[in-house]
């Protein structure tokens, strides 16, 4: 592969005065979900949608609009994750919502057309949350049947994990989380999981020894029968 460029700055189409972050591109490379504080939003953290026509085009973002009440609030809405595949639209954007998404975060699913519209109010994840602790961050493979995110709650190997979910259609509950175990998780602190579309790489975050310091990214694969 070759080596990464060194990166550039969107410009004021996509960034504001306050903090952009969490960024979420589609399959298609058409749409962007982003959260940001700024003044324009409900309050603490919102997510935002900006398109393009062009998806070779790196700097042809239209400006940013602010999602609608039925996902922003003003508590902390944040980690968009738009799953444009296989959905049939009725649940395809997921999101971590919570007074502070590093400590009690919940997951929750919604609504939302390819235009930014939303089709109702989001709703959480009853199956993927636990009170009183951080659930957040989903990544969700392309299918739609297999799911990751991290969490602060008990059963893990520090303090906090990777956790995966299935589901046999997505029109099925997802199953009860499961800890991914060594060598993914570690005594150390293992977090946002991002799954590529493939399946077959993930990317996470991690303080654990042998990194550059705090938390670095890290990589991990698998064949495409998951072993």
């Amino acid at each position: 592969a070759c080596a990464w460029q060194a990166p550039v700055i969107l410009g004021s189409v996509i960034n504001g005065p306050g903090a952009d972050f969490a960024p979420n591109l589609s399959i298609d490379g058409h749409l962007l979900f982003f959260s940001s504080v700024r003044p324009d939003g409900f309050g603490g953290a919102d997510i935002y949608l900006s398109h393009r026509a062009n998806p070779d085009d790196d700097f042809g973002w239209e400006p940013a609009v602010l999602l609608s009440a039925d996902v922003n609030t003003a508590t902390n809405d944040n980690a968009p994750l738009y799953l444009q595949s296989v959905e049939d639209g009725s649940a395809n954007f997921y999101f971590n919502r919570g007074l502070n998404a590093l400590q009690q975060a919940d997951i929750y699913v919604a609504a939302v057309r390819r235009d930014g519209v939303t089709l109702g109010p989001a709703a959480p994840v009853n199956e993927l949350n636990l009170p009183n602790v951080n659930d957040a961050a989903v990544t969700v493979l392309v299918n739609g049947k297999e799911l990751m995110f991290w969490s602060t709650r008990a059963g893990g190997l520090g303090g906090a994990d990777l956790w995966e979910s299935t589901r046999q259609t997505i029109h099925n509950p997802w199953s009860p989380p499961v800890d991914l175990g060594a060598p993914l998780n570690s005594a150390s602190d293992d977090l946002t999981p991002t799954l590529s579309f493939d399946g077959r790489t993930l990317i996470f975050a991690s303080n654990r020894p042998g990194g550059s310091g705090g938390n670095d990214l890290w990589m991990s694969t698998r064949t495409r029968n998951g072993h």
